[in-house]
């Protein structure tokens, strides 16, 4: 695609009766409530985008607005610090897909950023990395549009942007074009009208080009998403075929088990605590929403379903890491998980959330980790996929067609795979689904469980055993060392009253957290501490 100059008559006539808006922009992880699909909502004076969900197609719609014939085309936002490799393939497809939407093609490309939104220096090469979908000079077509919930003063804005070097880095790119539209007020048609003038004087100064669109690209992405469609309805016809033939078996005589034994397994921050807490359907597993993680298999026992059910939550590993890189003492609590539910899990749930693409880097981590595993565990494993929310109107099989880490864990689990929103906990046919999967694979089994080695078993424990004991050591003697400190400090005739903490470290491995209760306030930015920023940081260097 390239931004080509239309017929320059032709081109005058018509920008001032029709414009074409393709929105753009991050996802923010409230769910976008100040996002692209409400601003498309405020421009075209009307719910013609649901903002109830993620976006996961790109969709358009079309309105008279003071005169003029307008387009919008709402696309999927990707994670704003993230690489364009961590956002699924799926996504990719449909932005690339949007100036299709609105031929010849867009007049401008409406950059959407909440104001007040926290934005890092790794926001730069994601963005670029993400426009880059359009192989087209698309900074010299686009406006920032400042979003918000509240009124928002110009001093208030600019302020802003003067305490944000990236915003000053993009409104750099865009030329400083920019303009604030109050997302709770649809009253105010005003800020509209302004914006659509901005609009137009930008159109005006482009010499009135819009970005001319490759029709071959475009017949090009509709035969790509036929075909993963096709890919997908394939896949979801070889599961029922499969799922019909195991209910027969269990029909044909097989004993149900009225106990079943499961294993949650997984990556940090996949949901794994979150998902056992939906499927007891009750907080039997601690969910802290300020970052702590599971450091301990734990067990908790419960009846579903008529069942007596036994779910056992285990550590997670570093999306990215190597087996080697994951400390020795979480790689003890996930191979220890299974012996926590002798004789053995009936099922492992391996946990993978939807939010990101599982390229090469994180199916490694995946496939090194279960090696602490025997390899029959996969003929007991099945996908557990969480926050399903990032489906949006997209089928679980098109999100596996789309990505080939993911068609190679299901193929591995032999097409066993369930989605799980752990937001909805009144759907109660989620788990009553989950749970039939599972006697269905426990059934086609030849071994109904995952045998737990006795041996290994008692080696572990002993090792778990050790570490506890060196744990409470470590602890006392830095209790001691505390106490001598404190009456070493408190005998001094003058005690310091301005100490200077500088803090070192890996990245993500804490120190904004750390500050922040060493001085008891919440003076350091903790919304992108995040482990998964290890991997953007990596890909970047």
């Amino acid at each position: 695609m390239a931004c080509l100059t239309c017929s320059s008559s032709q081109a005058q006539r018509n920008h001032s009766t029709q414009l074409r808006i393709v929105l753009i922009g991050g996802r923010e992880s409230n769910g976008g409530l100040k996002g692209k699909s409400s601003a498309g909502n405020i421009i075209l004076g009307q719910n013609v985008f649901d903002t109830s969900r993620r976006t996961a197609q790109s969709e358009v719609r079309q309105q008279e607005v003071f005169s003029r014939q307008v387009t919008v085309v709402d696309t999927p936002g990707w994670w704003w610090v993230y690489p364009r490799e961590d956002t699924p393939k799926l996504d990719q497809i449909e932005i690339q897909n949007s100036v299709h939407l609105c031929p010849p093609g867009p007049h401008v490309f409406l950059l959407v950023i909440p104001v007040g939104l926290y934005l890092p220096e790794l926001v730069k090469a994601s963005l670029k990395q993400h426009l880059e979908l359009f192989n087209a000079d698309v900074f010299s077509h686009t406006i920032v549009l400042f979003t918000a919930i509240d009124p928002c003063s110009d001093e208030e804005l600019e302020s802003r942007i003067r305490t944000s070097p990236v915003l000053q880095w993009i409104l750099q790119q865009c030329g400083n074009r920019k303009h604030f539209l109050n997302i709770s007020n649809r009253e105010d048609r005003d800020q509209v009208k302004k914006l659509l003038e901005k609009i137009e004087t930008l159109i005006t100064n482009n010499g009135f080009r819009h970005c001319s669109v490759d029709r071959r690209q475009g017949e090009t992405l509709r035969k790509e998403m036929r075909d993963l469609t096709e890919r997908a309805s394939k896949r979801f016809d070889q599961v029922q075929k499969q799922r019909k033939n195991l209910k027969l078996q269990i029909q044909g005589g097989r004993t149900q088990s009225q106990h079943l034994r499961l294993v949650l397994i997984g990556a940090e921050l996949e949901g794994k605590s979150s998902a056992g807490n939906t499927i007891m359907g009750r907080p039997a597993f601690c969910v802290n929403n300020s970052g702590s993680r599971t450091t301990h298999s734990e067990i908790s026992h419960s009846v579903v379903e008529g069942r007596r059910l036994t779910v056992v939550d285990s550590p997670g590993w570093f999306y990215i890491n190597t087996l080697q890189e994951t400390s020795e003492m979480d790689k003890l609590e996930i191979e220890s998980s299974v012996n926590l539910c002798p004789p053995g899990p009936h099922a492992v749930l391996l946990v993978v959330g939807l939010e990101t693409a599982t390229h090469a880097t994180c199916l490694r981590s995946v496939q090194e980790h279960m090696s602490l595993f025997r390899e029959e565990i996969w003929k007991h494993t099945l996908v557990l996929f969480t926050m399903s929310d990032w489906l949006g109107t997209k089928t679980v099989e098109e999100h596996i067609e789309s990505d080939e880490g993911l068609q190679w864990i299901v193929n591995k689990c032999e097409n066993r795979y369930h989605v799980l929103n752990n937001k909805d906990h009144s759907d109660k046919t989620q788990v009553k689904e989950l749970l039939e999967k599972i006697e269905e694979m426990w059934a086609g089994n030849e071994d109904p469980y995952y045998e737990v080695e006795l041996d290994r078993a008692a080696e572990l424990e002993t090792k778990r055993e050790t570490g506890d004991k060196m744990t409470r050591r470590l602890k006392r003697i830095n209790e001691r060392r505390s106490r001598i400190m404190k009456e070493l400090f408190e005998s001094e005739m003058h005690p310091l009253s301005d100490i200077r903490i500088v803090l070192v470290g890996q990245k993500c491995s804490g120190k904004s957290r750390a500050g922040n209760m060493i001085l008891f306030n919440d003076l350091f930015d903790l919304s992108f501490n995040m482990t998964r920023l290890k991997k953007v940081t990596m890909s970047a260097a």
